[in-house]
């Protein structure tokens, strides 16, 4: 089997300006605006051309699938009008395919001819994900954007969902017929709601047979502007829809079950979580410190395509949660085998630099503002962030019902699973459960996992200005400094009996990174427990009807669970998932 291609950025979206300041795309020759005006015709062709705003009055979630998100206009005006006609407790979710992404640059410069959506335009600049492979997930509100940074037929292959009404905005069907072709029309079948809509600008002789030929009935409309007419469609076939749920229960209130509550919240629904510890005593979430960092990969695989998706939501997701302590990461280089790995990740791009960049040994000291003696370089990550996992924990879950029980059991009655307490005692029923127990999985579910010992420490007698990691990790904390963890194997449960001689290791690890003398006499430390799998991937999937795992996160469980909390709210609740089939498979995975 070949190795995987280098995980790399998107190819660039090659622009050409006009003279009035609207983009052209060198490539295929042909504008993203209708020179008649792009927003008028967005409106003509695709909002009335898909009978909305009247098609999604009775839909509690309404989905839009997008051929070509360009410059993004199209969802823009479609955020609009849903602001001003949805009702409340409805949701729209926005799927779009875009395999030459523009920069940040370059959006900012082609929405500002559109000075009526700068409102939303600026929002949607503000969690641009740039060129970055993969699956992007962005919310606005009761409004959810899911971009597919991928070619046509790759994304349409790998998407998990349904759509009710289909933006077709490729370039020209003669200058891009890979946008346009039958193999991409049955794909669009494959994956719409019955009734489902099809709009678009051409009436190209190929378009009709395909989309006809692919279950849709075809009628020609009136054109906008220079076009005499445009294409309306519906499909005729039958595919099933998203689901409802009663109130779903999660076992578990550290980050990955705050995580699925603060998806089920977002939607307007109030979960119910199961926790025994009210202060996450045991808990690795109940550390007072940690990091949301990407997990470098230099190949081209569906779970490295994940964890920077994975890193770019999780931000997102903290910054609204306002749990910050602090922004940017050095990570250092230990040995020559490991920056010269490092520079290859670098060289190829696949973050782009606002997030990852190299930095000398002499550049590193002065970020850091403290001696290295490591001489060999690294990465900064100006974006990754640390934070308050416990704090994090609770804001993610301010709005939830809590029961502080422990739970003994688990199982079905009449199709809704029964969680039980001690002594048998019933604490709640659900169409939904979800397990986040960590170390404690075991008790209630077999996985496949291993677990490991993690101990931090912390004090005030020595102190760094800029978090740091060269094996272990530092970060600034209260008026001193943080420093962790250990990793050794440990059974199941909740092993966290600290030892004075982790505390001293960890100490004398980082005191020969940077000839620090640190009197860690009088430090605190804490341990908790980490859960893995023999390949390293997350658990999240559901083994059962209504029962859903998230688990094995070792110690990325800040950066992965946020997306993984939501992709498995989105199958519960049948909507549009946030990881793409190939990603799903993996997880999936004997372990």
């Amino acid at each position: 089997m070949p190795a995987p291609d280098p995980l790399t950025p998107t190819p660039p979206a090659l622009l050409t300006w006009s003279a009035i300041g609207e983009p052209v795309a060198q490539e295929y020759d042909d504008v993203y605006f209708s020179v008649d005006g792009g927003l008028a015709e967005t409106r003509a062709v695709f909002l009335h051309g898909s009978h909305l705003p009247e098609a999604w009055t009775d839909k509690e979630v309404f989905v839009i699938g997008e051929l070509g998100f360009g410059t993004g206009l199209n969802f823009l005006a479609a955020w609009n009008l849903w602001e001003q006609t949805a009702k409340s407790g409805q949701c729209l979710h926005f799927i779009s395919v875009e395999a030459t992404p523009l920069s940040k640059e370059q959006l900012t410069l082609a929405l500002e001819n559109f000075p009526s959506l700068k409102p939303y335009a600026n929002q949607l600049i503000s969690q641009w994900p740039g060129r970055v492979k993969g699956v992007h997930r962005l919310h606005f509100g009761t409004v959810t954007l899911t971009l597919f940074h991928d070619y046509v037929e790759q994304a349409l292959s790998n998407f998990d969902g349904l759509v009710n009404a289909w933006f077709l905005d490729g370039f020209s069907p003669a200058k891009n017929p890979d946008m346009w072709s039958k193999n991409v029309f049955e794909l669009m079948a494959r994956h719409s709601v019955s009734t489902a809509s099809v709009a678009t600008f051409t009436v190209a002789g190929h378009v009709r047979r395909g989309l006809g030929q692919a279950g849709f009935l075809v009628e020609k409309k009136p054109g906008f502007g220079r076009k005499r007419e445009r294409l309306e469609a519906r499909y005729t076939g039958v595919n099933l829809q998203h689901k409802s749920s009663d109130t779903p229960v999660i076992i578990g209130g550290g980050i990955a079950g705050a995580s699925i509550a603060t998806a089920f919240t977002r939607r307007g629904i109030t979960p119910i979580i199961i926790e025994p510890h009210k202060e996450l005593e045991t808990a690795a979430s109940g550390n007072p410190a940690g990091l949301v960092m990407p997990k470098l990969d230099l190949q081209d695989r569906p779970e490295s395509r994940f964890y920077n998706a994975a890193y770019l939501y999780a931000l997102n997701l903290y910054r609204e949660a306002d749990t910050i302590l602090g922004a940017g990461v050095l990570q250092i280089a230990t040995s020559e085998k490991e920056r010269e790995r490092y520079k290859k990740i670098v060289a190829n791009q696949a973050l782009p630099d606002v997030h990852m960049q190299w930095v000398s040994s002499k550049q590193a000291q002065q970020i850091l503002g403290e001696n290295l003696t490591t001489k060999y370089g690294g990465l900064h990550f100006p974006s990754a962030l640390t934070i308050a996992p416990k704090n994090s924990a609770r804001a993610l879950c301010k709005h939830c019902t809590y029961i502080q029980e422990r739970v003994a059991k688990i199982h079905t009655e009449k199709g809704r699973w029964q969680i039980l307490g001690k002594a048998g005692k019933i604490l709640a029923k659900t169409d939904n459960l979800f397990i986040c127990n960590g170390a404690n999985i075991l008790d209630l579910w077999p996985a496949d996992v291993r677990f490991t010992r993690g101990q931090i420490c912390w004090g005030d007698s020595a102190k760094t200005n800029h978090a740091l990691i060269a094996g272990n990790y530092a970060v600034p904390f209260q008026k001193g400094m943080l420093l962790g963890a250990t990793h050794s194997h440990t059974g199941a449960g909740e092993n966290t009996k600290t030892k004075t001689a982790d505390t001293v290791e960890i100490i004398k690890q980082y005191e020969a990174i940077t000839a620090q003398n640190i009197d860690g006499s009088n430090w605190q430390s804490r341990a908790a427990v980490r859960v893995t799998t023999r390949n390293t991937l997350p658990v999240a999937h559901s083994p059962e009807n209504g029962l859903f795992v998230l688990s094995g996160l070792g110690s990325r469980g800040l950066m992965m669970s946020p997306l993984l909390g939501e992709f498995l709210v989105c199958k519960a609740l049948g909507e549009p998932a946030p990881l793409d089939i190939g990603t799903q498979a993996r997880f999936l995975q004997v372990r």
